[in-house]
């Protein structure tokens, strides 16, 4: 596994994922944004070096993404004003982390489809990552399942009685998302890993 994959992944999560508030629906707000701003940057850049713009090509691309977070901001807040404002200023990191910077510019010399492809399946990867993430701490940090729910609010379940959670609430907390990011990390990791080996295993017969 890339070692530059592995420190995108910890900078995005401590910059992103850990000062969110720890519920699903939070989650899902910043994978559909994650997926929105890896495609139209992925799309901007191909296009901008089609017409040979090359020079102009971090702008460009950081102000069709950032045009496209506040497009995505206006619609969400028609769907749930309550999700984008409790988010604040973290819809803005996302776009702007290296996460999203970090794969957009990378492998330049190969095709559109390729580059969407390896892009996409990051963004896949990491989307997978967080989703676990917060359904975790929604579910034993809070006792509850939330998601985007009818009137513009957010629904929530609980599945938990507060009483009953005991120990698990820590995960609620910020050092709770830094203790079970690293798990999940580590998780990640270890299963990247195997399937490498294996893999190599598979070419070397």
């Amino acid at each position: 596994m890339k070692k530059r994959s592995i420190y995108v992944l910890i900078a995005t999560i401590l910059s992103v994922l850990v000062p969110a508030p720890g519920r699903f629906v939070y989650g899902v707000a910043i994978v559909l944004e994650v997926n929105l701003i890896m495609l139209i940057g992925t799309l901007v850049n191909s296009l901008v070096k089609k017409i040979k713009l090359e020079e102009l090509n971090t702008l460009i691309i950081l102000i069709m993404i950032i045009s496209s977070t506040i497009l995505y901001r206006q619609i969400m807040i028609t769907i749930c004003p309550e999700v984008m404002l409790t988010l604040g200023v973290l819809i803005y990191l996302t776009p702007i982390s290296v996460f999203s910077f970090g794969y957009i510019f990378s492998n330049m010399e190969q095709p559109l489809a390729e580059r969407l492809k390896l892009n996409m399946l990051h963004v896949l990867t990491f989307s997978v990552y967080t989703l676990l993430f917060f359904l975790f701490r929604d579910l034993a940090g809070y006792g509850t399942f939330t998601f985007f729910g009818k009137s513009h609010q957010i629904y929530e379940k609980v599945l938990i009685s507060p009483d009953n959670l005991g120990f698990f609430s820590f995960v609620a907390s910020i050092p709770g998302a830094l203790t079970l990011s690293s798990v999940l990390l580590f998780i990640h990791i270890y299963v990247r890993t195997r399937f490498e080996i294996m893999s190599n295993m598979e070419e070397s017969k």
